[in-house]
């Protein structure tokens, strides 16, 4: 069984939302012989003032999940991921356990742990659930490519608070493509080079754009998530970007 999971922000309604899944499942999901998602909705009980777990709860909530998954057996069930949001855990299995056996399950979940723990039980061979509702849109994963360069450069010892130049890179087949690109872009970037890279499958019509900002991921997202659009709109291709280390 796979074994790959990503974390991302995203908000819901009017709420901060974080999503936790299991990315590399989605290769699998068409023949798992679970045709049931088990939806445990668990409410948190200190949460912060966004809505969201802190300090032991953490490891509460991390308690909860074990309990659950062990109830409903490895042979007969699958964790895709979870939501947090608004004082609330919801929990995503794939099990061939009926609703009686799930309900059981969550009973005995929240007696264990001191929980509130409700279920929502339902035939989901289509997997819409996994689909819309934990995996990540194209901004999502713009968020996700983000969240991966600030952990490099942390792994690095950077901080990430000096500003500095960064520099982002997309790709085109056309020559007008990029022109459209650039002209909806431009003023949001210092510069913007413009060059060939031959043989290159994404485009041989480059467009390097610089400006200089914070490296983490909410101080970048605004940037990525334009240029990210931009390139699709334009019919080409944003490759994400790069920056220097500034260590102290």
């Amino acid at each position: 069984m796979s074994d790959h999971w990503q974390t991302f922000p995203c908000t819901m309604g009017d709420h901060v939302a974080f999503i936790t899944y299991d990315h590399a499942i989605r290769t699998e999901l068409e023949v798992l012989p679970f045709s049931n998602c088990a939806r445990f909705e668990v409410t948190l009980k200190d949460p912060d003032d966004r809505g969201l777990p802190h300090g032991d709860e953490f490891s509460w909530l991390n308690d909860v999940e074990d309990y659950l998954s062990r109830g409903l057996t490895e042979a007969r069930a699958v964790p895709v991921g979870r939501i947090t949001t608004n004082g609330r855990r919801y929990l995503f299995y794939y099990t061939s356990q009926d609703e009686v056996t799930s309900e059981a399950v969550a009973r005995e979940a929240a007696a264990s742990h001191g929980y509130v723990i409700s279920l929502t039980h339902a035939l989901d061979s289509e997997r819409s659930h996994y689909w819309n509702e934990l995996f990540p849109t194209d901004d999502d994963r713009q968020v996700i490519q983000d969240m991966r360069v600030e952990d490099s450069l942390r792994e690095e010892g950077d901080p990430l608070t000096t500003p500095r130049e960064v520099d982002h890179w997309a790709y085109f087949h056309k020559a007008s493509d990029r022109q459209r690109f650039v002209e909806a872009v431009t003023e949001h970037f210092a510069a913007i080079e413009l060059y060939e890279t031959p043989d290159n499958a994404r485009g041989i019509f480059t467009a390097k754009l610089v400006h200089t900002s914070l490296p983490d991921y909410r101080s970048m997202n605004k940037f990525t998530m334009l240029l990210n659009r931009a390139a699709k709109d334009s019919g080409g291709d944003y490759d994400g970007w790069e920056t220097s280390v500034c260590r102290q």
